[in-house]
């Protein structure tokens, strides 16, 4: 007899949504459905508000990547202004993105993800949770916490608050860094990395206990899509990009389908597709259509994507990393490790 499973709402993750999976007499999954629920309108309602204005509303978009959005804006605003803001303003703003990164990427492992690991996929839901890692692991959970603090405390100092601040605004930032700030900064950046090496080398150790989830979860063919470093695009030593920088497609052999692509051109390669049960909508590669063209972004496509990261530790773990398999990693579980990769490559920039 063929029935629905309905999970509602899907927990542990960074927004509201639900799941649905239908069964076949056989009690096999037939199809399966991710519905985002969540509908908010900005577009709407940011008509007719003077442009220098977008920053400070598009970052109340989320409360856990609010500097994502800001810099996203800015950036637009600069463009509308035809200015090229000054090198340090760039610096200042690029410090500031990596931090909001930072303690998202903790947030993500330590608090939504780490119970699973520790507990195991099919643990008791009742520990399987923030609060049981804090009673059984308490290590792990503060290093959670701290890696978290390091990066919200460098958003609070360059932009006045940890959740959404203003600071990026048309044409640079709106204060600069003091030398009190910037000697604070430095001198938190040892025991951040500390504790990302800790994680890391914890991570790596246990992953032979899921080989099965990494076989089944998420593993799919599929491209990958990021950002590369604009002057290193076209060669083989392009390193992770975040701020600026140029658009590199990757196919799921790790070919590089389209290399240093202006990203003001996106259209011309990028379309989205809807679905009539979900407000989420679905990019995908125009030249392969929907859904052959559908990709891939995220820590995972970014290390996917490189030919390296840009700093001495991150470009070891990174080899190492995608020693995992030939070509490139396809198993969405390997976000986990892409993730940690990821905050030792920036919390070693900020401190460069």
């Amino acid at each position: 007899m063929e029935k629905q499973i309905v999970i509602d709402p899907v927990t542990r993750i960074e927004g509201h949504s639900k799941i649905t999976i239908q069964l076949d007499d056989a009690g096999e999954v037939q199809d399966a459905h991710f519905h985002v629920t969540q509908f908010r309108g900005f577009e709407k309602f940011c008509e007719g508000r003077p442009f220098a204005e977008m920053p400070s509303i598009t970052a109340r978009i989320c409360g856990i990547c609010p500097v994502s959005h800001l810099m996203a804006s800015a950036k637009a605003c600069d463009a509308l202004l035809a200015v090229e803001i000054p090198p340090t303003a760039v610096k200042l703003r690029r410090i500031m993105n990596l931090a909001q990164i930072v303690q998202s990427h903790a947030l993500s492992f330590f608090h939504l993800s780490s119970p699973d690991l520790l507990f195991g996929m099919d643990g008791d839901p009742a520990k399987r949770n923030i609060l049981g890692v804090i009673g059984t692991h308490p290590q792990m959970a503060k290093d959670g916490i701290m890696l978290r603090k390091f990066g919200q405390e460098i958003i609070a100092m360059l932009g006045g608050k940890r959740i959404h601040p203003a600071w990026a605004v048309p044409g640079g930032v709106s204060e600069p860094l003091s030398e009190e700030k910037r000697d604070r900064m430095l001198a938190m950046a040892p025991e951040a990395v500390a504790l990302i090496e800790r994680t890391l080398s914890w991570f790596k150790g246990v992953l032979e206990q899921f080989r099965d989830e990494i076989r089944i979860f998420g593993n799919f063919p599929s491209m990958f899509m990021g950002l590369v470093t604009p002057h290193e695009a076209g060669s083989h030593n392009a390193s992770l990009e975040y701020y600026d920088g140029v658009l590199r497609f990757v196919d799921a052999s790790g070919n590089i389908v389209l290399d240093a692509v202006d990203p003001t051109t996106y259209q011309t390669y990028l379309e989205e597709a809807v679905e009539p049960y979900s407000y989420l909508k679905s990019p995908y590669f125009k030249p392969s259509g929907y859904p052959d063209g559908v990709y891939r972004v995220g820590p995972l496509a970014r290390l996917n994507i490189v030919d390296r990261c840009g700093t001495p530790k991150a470009d070891a773990e990174w080899t190492e990393f995608r020693a995992l398999r030939r070509g490139v990693i396809l198993s969405s579980f390997h976000q986990h490790y892409a993730r940690l990769v990821e905050i030792l490559y920036m919390q070693d920039w900020i401190s460069y």
